[in-house]
């Protein structure tokens, strides 16, 4: 690992979603030492989504996470 990249604590709440037949990888992760968590989704065609901004917890990330889900749908991540 390169020692100009902080090594980055992952969520709990990570991992894989599945909805209606669509799977994305979830990362909820924060750099270590920092209480700033980042959130990024990967469609299984490696479509990145990354969140500009950054949530005061995971579970604000997860949260956010799920209403995109419950508002656009999955499909917003292919």
């Amino acid at each position: 690992m390169n020692q100009h990249q902080p090594r980055c604590e992952r969520s709990e709440l990570s991992g894989r979603y599945t909805e209606g037949g669509i799977t994305v990888g979830v990362e909820i992760f924060r750099p270590s030492g920092s209480d700033e968590w980042r959130m990024e989704v990967t469609s299984l065609e490696d479509q990145l989504t990354e969140w500009n901004e950054s949530f005061a917890s995971a579970h604000e990330a997860w949260e956010e996470f799920i209403h995109v889900v419950n508002t656009e749908g999955l499909s917003v991540f292919l």
